[in-house]
């Protein structure tokens, strides 16, 4: 079973589409399931409409690696896949990354063909330290099998899980596959990067080097 979790905040302009994009590229028998950190723009009002989709709404311990993982205790799903909610991840996407699965990879993730920013020195540094089979460290789009959630929970703020899990994951030998894509601009709203977030994206490079003894 499927389940994709959808982090939110501030997205009432992109969700109802969204979901609707990412239902025509699902298993019927998938779930969705939304987590919500209280959003003030009434995204949540906008999610209970559909009675397809889960609901979490969330008022403490918010952040985007706290919305996935309780997301993932949520879920019933033995591949959980998640992405953001502007539509910079192409629901289109989805299912190669589930077919890679099926082919036996441990994760799929989305690596964009043209990476921007800050992303561009963060994957730079950790494809110099931690190996070029993944090009996009921080991509935030990717399904990945419980079994491996079990042994290697997210840890980090923002896209720092990111990193940390597919460092950890390629240190462990779980097979791991890239499905490139352009990433498109977002369609409504706002960016929640920021050289706050890029430099947590450094410290945990560091860090897993640290850990790593190279």
């Amino acid at each position: 079973m499927i389940t994709v979790i959808l982090p939110t905040y501030n997205e009432a302009d992109n969700i109802a589409l969204l979901i609707s994009a990412i239902q025509k590229n699902i298993p019927s028998n998938a779930d969705i399931l939304v987590v919500d950190d209280n959003s003030p723009d009434g995204t949540a009002a906008r999610v209970k409409t559909n009675r397809h989709v889960k609901l979490i709404v969330r008022t403490k311990n918010r952040g985007l690696t706290n919305s996935v993982n309780e997301g993932i205790t949520a879920s019933k799903g033995d591949v959980i896949l998640w992405m953001d909610c502007d539509f910079s991840h192409p629901p289109s996407v989805i299912p190669k990354l589930l077919k890679e699965i099926e082919r036996g990879a441990d994760i799929a993730l989305a690596s964009r063909v043209r990476n921007r920013g800050l992303s561009v020195l963060v994957n730079t540094v950790a494809m110099a330290f931690f190996g070029r089979n993944i090009t996009d460290y921080t991509t935030g789009f990717l399904a990945v099998r419980r079994t491996v959630l079990d042994r290697i929970p997210l840890l980090g703020d923002y896209g720092e899980y990111c990193i940390d899990l597919l460092v950890r994951a390629q240190a462990a030998g779980y097979r791991i596959e890239e499905i490139p894509y352009i990433s498109p601009p977002r369609r409504s709203g706002y960016s929640k990067t920021s050289l706050r977030f890029g430099y947590g994206y450094l410290i945990t490079v560091l860090r897993l080097l640290w850990t790593s003894g190279k």
